[in-house]
């Protein structure tokens, strides 16, 4: 089988206060939206239900070595994390965007490249769970970087005459 060659990045840095203390991570990661990750929108959030949200998640390939060390300084897990022999490693990692950001999440489909950017943070699970937390990126930016390929299922092979 053909192995893909990704060219998928992550990186991260801290804002520090003056003190020194971290107060957040900005967190720039392109990769690919596949079927699992397309965003989903939920319009009925804030006070007056007014208030839109898009869910989704990217999966990063080649990249866990960057995104382990964010892990283990946030004391975090990701979505997803695998090592495939086709595909060596790649991580998905969940993103969450809102208002006008939302929409432009919501309109990525399966197989686009885009480069997602923002905020890190940290979504407990259930109370007394064995698991970590699982970072997540709230979305200060966004980008469509390109299409998947994609065949035209219409097309018929024509006959030889």
């Amino acid at each position: 089988m053909e192995t893909r060659k990704f060219r998928d990045y992550f990186s991260f840095e801290s804002i520090r206060d003056r003190s020194g203390e971290v107060i957040c991570y900005h967190v720039t990661m392109i990769g690919t939206i596949e079927h699992d990750g397309l965003a989903r929108i939920r319009t009925d959030l804030g006070n007056d239900q007014d208030r839109k949200m898009a869910f989704g998640r990217l999966t990063v390939h080649g990249c866990d070595r960057k995104i382990q060390v964010l892990l283990k300084e946030t004391g975090s897990r990701v979505y997803y994390h695998s090592y495939t022999e086709d595909e060596g490693t790649y991580d998905i990692i969940s993103f969450a965007a809102k208002d006008w950001r939302a929409d432009e999440v919501y309109k990525f489909n399966e197989g686009d490249r885009v480069l997602i950017e923002g905020r890190a943070y940290l979504r407990a699970g259930a109370p007394m769970s064995e698991f970590k937390p699982e970072l997540t990126v709230t979305v200060t930016g966004q980008f469509l970087l390109g299409h998947r390929r994609r065949q035209a299922a219409a097309l018929i092979p024509q006959e030889d005459y």
